[in-house]
């Protein structure tokens, strides 16, 4: 989702049209925004009061006490899937959530599912670039054979 217009920008636009600075399209044109956008703050403004953007919607803050119960879940077994994690987390706490959900909430503890390398590199996969398209060189400096 795209963020709101500043509100100084706000505050600009619709000062310099009540001040009779132009139309709304001349006004509109000259802070380039739309005559849509300009229109609809100006009728915000009638009606509401209001020239700043409303608040960003942050969704639904999950149930008291749920963030702790799933804490409690990686500490007790940290390899488990999302799915695996939103089963037992439905089990302890009766609210059932989606994987997706609960991987937003293991990001907003602060919680990382990735598991970081500490061994030696495969021996097995490829450890060097894959040639560019067309089978051209993909080393710098590298000559097309012959």
């Amino acid at each position: 989702m795209p963020h709101p217009y500043s509100t100084d920008l706000r505050e600009r636009v619709l000062t310099a049209y009540e001040a009779g600075e132009g139309s709304q399209a001349r006004v509109a044109e000259r802070y380039r925004v739309g005559e849509r956008t300009l229109s609809g703050w100006l009728k915000v403004a009638r009606e509401e009061g209001r020239r700043a953007p409303k608040p960003r919607a942050r969704g639904p803050a999950p149930p008291g006490g749920e963030g702790a119960a799933l804490a409690a879940l990686v500490a007790e077994q940290h390899d488990a899937t999302l799915a695996e994690y939103a089963d037992r987390l439905a089990g302890r706490t009766g609210v059932r959530r989606s994987p997706a959900a609960v991987c937003r909430a293991l990001k907003g503890l602060g919680l990382v599912r990735k598991k970081r390398r500490s061994g030696p590199p495969s021996r097995t996969a490829r450890t060097w670039p894959r040639r560019g398209r067309g089978g051209a060189p993909s080393w710098p400096g590298s000559s097309p054979s012959a």
